[in-house]
């Protein structure tokens, strides 16, 4: 029984071993085109969209795992071929702070206002 469990926890790390690329270089492929907007397509990732340009997106995503480079440098690649635009998270400066705070200050402003309306109401009932 001892030798019988040992192959089978040596099968289990070689398999670990030989098909843990795989698995790690299909996460790393889905992280980095998520975070790009596919050029031809409307409102989807390069992970999501199955048009031929982000195929061959994900391929050059592949090729630049398989050699090393870092999600940053490839996104880095990327926003060097097709500007800020590519990335689904545009970054924090310039314009897009104004982008950014917008939304939450329009909601902190409904919901003040919203309290203040619903005071008024509740002193009228009484």
């Amino acid at each position: 029984m001892k030798h019988s469990s040992k192959i089978g926890l040596l099968i289990s790390i070689l398999f670990l071993i030989i098909f843990s690329p795989f698995v790690e270089s299909k996460e790393g492929i889905y992280e980095v085109s998520n975070e790009l907007m596919c050029p031809v397509c409307q409102g989807q990732t390069v992970a999501e969209s199955n048009s031929e340009l982000a195929l061959s997106m994900r391929e050059v995503i592949k090729n630049k795992l398989n050699k090393g480079e870092s999600k940053e440098e490839i996104l880095s690649y990327f926003v060097n071929l097709y500007g800020e635009s590519i990335l689904s998270k545009p970054p924090i400066k310039g314009i897009n702070i104004f982008l950014w705070l917008v939304p939450p200050i329009i909601l902190i402003i409904s919901i003040f206002f919203w309290v203040i309306r619903v005071r008024r109401n509740k002193s009228k009932i009484r």
